[in-house]
């Protein structure tokens, strides 16, 4: 019995010290593997996952605009105005803004900084009923969304262009009586998540 004891215990002490070799070696084999990975190839998969992470967030945000879009309840906060010249000017998407919900457009231009304006900062809000709406996608992605807003103060046609690689949208703005067209830059958010400010509206 005794014998039988200390055998018993010499091969538990021998399987659990080559237990102990192998998880050794193994934490080694790991801690080598990945220092075998030089510097230029570290950056070059970091690059690679922040692309990999940058492309899934603006597939994430373009699928939110167009749903937005596709429930006409959006807003696009403005950023950067486009006009014709080829001259551009950039914003505050706070108060520069097209939206559309319940079947009313808001359009929302505030450039002057010194001059207040109708609306009282600095630019022209006005409102209107949307009719005629349109969407459609090609086979690139891109989304093209029209409607037409008729109001007291306002009687145009807005062509919207989201292209497929985030939620960033390009706007122009076709008055019906005369060729004032404006064309602007911004994102699209869904209205209930939007935090522009309006002005006074006509």
């Amino acid at each position: 019995m005794k014998k039988f004891f200390i055998l018993s215990l010499a091969l538990l002490t021998f399987i659990t010290y080559g237990n102990t070799l192998r998880a050794q070696e193994n934490v080694s084999q790991d801690f080598g593997s990945e220092s075998t990975m030089t510097p230029q190839e570290a950056r070059k998969a970091a690059r690679a996952a922040h692309k990999r992470a940058m492309e899934a967030q603006q597939l994430k945000d373009f699928q939110k605009a167009v749903d937005a879009i596709q429930k006409s309840s959006f807003v696009i906060e403005v950023d950067q105005l486009l006009f014709p010249q080829g001259t551009s000017k950039f914003v505050s998407s706070l108060t520069n803004f097209i939206s559309m919900n319940q079947g009313n457009a808001v359009i929302q231009i505030a450039t002057s900084y010194y001059n207040p304006g109708p609306n009282g900062l600095g630019g022209i809000t006005v409102e209107g009923k949307v009719s005629d709406i349109k969407m459609t996608t090609d086979k690139k992605g891109f989304v093209r969304y029209n409607f037409n807003v008729q109001g007291m103060f306002v009687s145009a046609n807005v062509n919207v262009q989201l292209f497929g690689n985030g939620n960033r949208a390009t706007v122009t703005v076709y008055p019906n009586f005369n060729n004032n067209n404006l064309t602007m830059t911004g994102i699209v958010v869904p209205y209930a998540e939007s935090n522009v400010f309006q002005g006074q509206t006509f």
